[in-house]
């Protein structure tokens, strides 16, 4: 009796299950690392910022200093840039699209230097 070449359904059912699998962790990683990136882009956005609100600080110092500046004024008076053109939001928290237009950042003087600090949860910034 001849045999004849080819797959039994059992063999191809295992591969198809095995590729089922493989599929699942790749996606899932996939999820994984986009959340990061955008967790890692929100706190380099908290980091510029609070550069540019140092610099603000800088031009204005005096030594009681001790302001709170929205996203918005910053942006009107020239020390940041808006992400997007769009009436009502002009910039844009990464993780998720919320607007971050009301956030505020407090910028102090201590020691005859000028510190900023963006008024928002940073602890996932702190890894």
């Amino acid at each position: 009796m001849k045999r004849k070449k080819g797959f039994t359904l059992i063999e191809l059912l295992a591969v198809i299950a095995l590729l089922g699998i493989l599929g699942t962790l790749a996606v899932t990683s996939a999820i994984n690392i986009s959340a990061d990136l955008k967790t890692d882009m929100y706190c380099e956005k908290l980091t510029f910022i609070e550069s540019q609100a140092k610099l603000y600080g800088n031009d204005h110092f005096t030594s009681d200093m001790d302001v709170e500046l929205s996203l918005l004024e910053l942006m009107q008076l020239g020390y940041l840039k808006a992400d997007q053109e769009v009436e009502g939001s002009y910039f844009l928290d990464p993780r998720d699209n919320s607007s971050m237009d009301q956030t505020t950042v407090r910028i102090y003087a201590n020691n005859k230097r000028s510190y900023a600090h963006v008024n928002v949860d940073d602890s996932m910034c702190d890894e």
